[in-house]
Parts: structure tokens; C-alpha cells; sequence
């Protein structure tokens, strides 16, 4: 569904609409999927659910800037219970440096609002030129380039947010991307939460989710649970993926097992674990140094420490945790 937001002139005089797109939308499909076609498979792939309408509770916004009958430029939201990401900021190059880009902004800005939006976070060039663009929307650097956006700014999410009283443990859907995006992105006080997704203390999991759930599709044996409150927050995550290629010596063929709770369901963790199957073969895991939440839960689960890396995450030693054999490992690829 298209829904015209503003129409004015840009400083040049020309005329521009700024609109909306709810996604499934099969009219605008064609538009979207065009502008759009610069992107990446595993992005093509949530477009084109999004528009099949395959991406369960998400919601996906295609804020689109049309001037003289063309559309110029776009603005892609996905969000959750009033927080997101925003990205796919797109402006045709013949329609560059026009004032597009800040029009659409406004628009999707004033949007987000009037729907009682509450917080969003996104990905940029740390004070590059749209970096102040979005600095002057709202959005302020968590670090570098990673920004936030929040209508209460310290208020948002608020506490009863990550209340677990009725968190349930769900297989990784489309829904938990923005929630996800938001606990990766709150700062906590700790300094390693996820060796699959590259997560220190803070990070951007606007590409890690999207290729998670690629993996998730397409390679046998990926898993992922998500601890989800009632509040439609992301309070924990739990997966099983290929251990990266390379990773600290690499364990070729091995499976990298990775958790991580809000401190206020720490205890919900068993219960996130328990949603997954461990593979066959070798699995390794890991948890920083004095980290007995996630060191007991492995443990609960038949993983014997093996040993420490120095450094691995945030400059935190972590505690390796492992189950299986490497010959287990290493047949388990042929």
C-alpha cells in the first residue's frame, strides 16, 4: 500500500512527493526491486519476501521520493513494536546533491514519529556527508558511524521493555531483526556478546541478521532461538552456524555455538539453549573469562572447557568451551 506523506519543491524549484510503501506491495515490487538492484543476494532476498508478504510479523517500509513522475530515491525501514533499522538510503546519482535525501528524511522522520515510533539505528561513514544528514534528524553516534535515533532520547526503550516475565523461546523469524538489532546495540557494560554476528560490546546487526537468515535457508544444520517478550523486545539469541573460515586457527568443519541474554533474563538462558540441537561432530563455543552464566549453560550441555584465547573479543580472554572431536569434525564435511 502507497501512501503520499508530503509534496512540495526542492530548492532548485522542482516538484517532489514523498511517499510510502508498506510492504506487501505488488504494484510498487517492479519500482523498488529496480532502485534497489545494486544490493547484495542475501538483501534481493528480504526484498523480495518482504513483498511476497514471507517476512511473518516485519514490517517493511519503502520510504520513496518521486520527482517529475520518476522515483528518485529510497528509504527502507524494517521495525517491530515501534523500533527498527533504517537503510537502503538510495539516492539516484542523476539526483544527487539536489536536497532529496533530507526531504525523504523529513518525511520518513515525521512518519515514524506519527505511528508512535520509539527508536532506530543504522549504519553510515562516521561524519561523512550523510552522517550529519542524519545528525540533524536525530541520530547520534553509538561509535563511528553506528547511530541511534530515539523520539525519548534516554528514555527509549523503556525498562519494562526487557521485562521477561512472559518471554517465550522462538525459532530466529524475520520479526526479531529490528528487536535483535536494538539489544545488540545497547550498551550494557559487557564486552563480548556474539562471536557468529562479530558483536563486542555494541554493534550493528543490520547485515548479520540478513545473512543469518540466508544461512538459514540454505545451509543444512544452521539453527537460531530468540528469548522474545511480550513487549515484541528481543531478549536473548542462541544459534548454531559453520564455524567462520579462519576463525582463531580455524576448525575446519567444526560448528560454532553462540548465546547471548539481556541481563535481566540471564537466567532464561538454559532455556535459549535448549531450543537448539547440537550437531554432529565437532562444536565449540565461547564465554569471556568469569563469565559463569554462559560457561554453566555450556557446560549443562556436554561442552568441557578446553581452553583460553587471549584478546579474542574487545580485548577480553574467552574461555573456550568444546564437544565433540576434530575427526568428528572433519567427517562430518565428507
Amino acid at each position: 500500500m502507497y501512501t503520499v506523506l508530503t509534496q512540495g519543491r526542492l530548492p532548485n524549484g522542482k516538484e517532489i512527493e514523498c511517499g510510502v510503501v508498506l510492504a506487501p506491495d505488488a504494484d510498487y515490487e517492479p519500482t523498488v526491486t529496480a532502485l534497489l538492484g545494486h544490493k547484495g543476494h542475501a538483501w534481493a532476498e528480504h526484498i523480495a519476501a518482504a513483498f511476497a508478504g514471507d517476512t511473518d510479523e516485519l514490517e517493511t517500509r519503502f520510504y520513496l521520493a518521486t520527482v517529475r513522475g520518476t522515483v528518485v530515491a529510497n528509504i527502507m525501514t524494517v521495525e517491530r513494536a515501534g523500533v527498527g533499522i533504517l537503510g537502503h538510503v538510495f539516492t539516484v546519482p542523476e539526483a544527487r546533491r539536489q536536497g532529496i535525501c533530507k526531504t525523504l528524511m523529513g518525511a520518513q522522520n515525521a512518519d515514524f514519529r506519527a505511528r508512535g515510533g520509539k527508536r532506530l539505528v543504522l549504519g553510515t561513514g562516521f561524519e561523512s556527508h550523510p552522517y550529519w544528514i542524519y545528525h540533524s534528524f536525530g541520530f547520534r553516534s553509538l561509535r563511528g558511524g553506528f547511530m541511534a535515533f530515539s523520539v525519548n532520547p534516554g528514555v527509549d526503550p523503556a525498562p519494562a521493555w526487557y521485562d521477561p516475565g512472559d518471554a517465550v523461546v522462538a525459532p530466529c523469524a524475520w520479526r526479531h531483526w529490528p528487536g535483535l538489532a536494538i539489544l545488540a546495540a545497547a550498551d550494557l557494560g559487557d564486552e563480548f556478546r556474539s562471536a557468529a554476528w562479530d558483536v563486542a560490546d555494541i554493534g550493528n546487526l543490520e547485515s548479520p541478521y540478513v545473512r543469518f537468515m540466508q544461512m538459514l535457508r540454505e545451509e543444512p544444520g544452521v539453527q537460531g532461538a530468540v528469548l522474545e517478550g511480550g513487549s515484541g523486545a528481543a531478549m536473548g539469541w542462541a544459534t548454531i552456524t559453520r564455524m567462520p573460515s579462519g576463525y582463531c586457527g580455524g576448525w575446519p568443519g567444526a560448528w560454532l555455538l553462540d548465546s547471548y541474554v539481556h541481563p535481566s533474563a540471564a537466567r532464561r538462558l538454559p532455556d535459549l539453549l535448549e531450543a537448539l540441537q547440537l550437531p554432529a561432530g565437532k562444536t565449540l563455543a565461547w564465554a569471556p573469562v568469569g563469565d559463569e552464566l554462559r560457561a554453566s549453560a555450556y557446560r549443562g550441555l556436554g561442552l568441557a572447557r578446553e581452553g583460553v584465547v587471549k584478546g579474542l573479543m574487545g580485548g577480553r580472554d574467552a574461555a573456550l568451551f568444546g564437544i565433540g572431536s576434530a575427526a568428528d569434525a572433519k567427517a562430518a564435511q565428507t
